[in-house]
């Protein structure tokens, strides 16, 4: 008579293999997570973009603010 000792140990494996993937990935995000990114642009990158499209930087008052000039509809004589 066959037994299913054979069937349940596959089973196992399988659980402990998934069990396993989900640890690693686990620990594979929390380690990515803990990563420290600088900063995309210097503040002289950012007043030279500011300037060229036509904006005054004004990083020494507010840090990284580029103020624009609004158009406006009625110009008074």
């Amino acid at each position: 008579m066959p037994t299913m000792t054979g069937s349940r140990t596959g089973a196992s494996r399988r659980r402990r293999g998934g069990g396993a993937l989900v640890v690693g990935l686990c620990l594979l995000l929390a380690g990515c997570a803990g990563v420290a990114h600088g900063p995309t642009y210097t503040d002289a990158e950012l007043k030279a973009i500011c300037e060229r499209q036509g904006g005054w930087w004004r990083g020494e008052l507010i840090p990284g603010f580029c103020e624009f000039q609004t158009a406006s509809i009625s110009q008074a004589p």
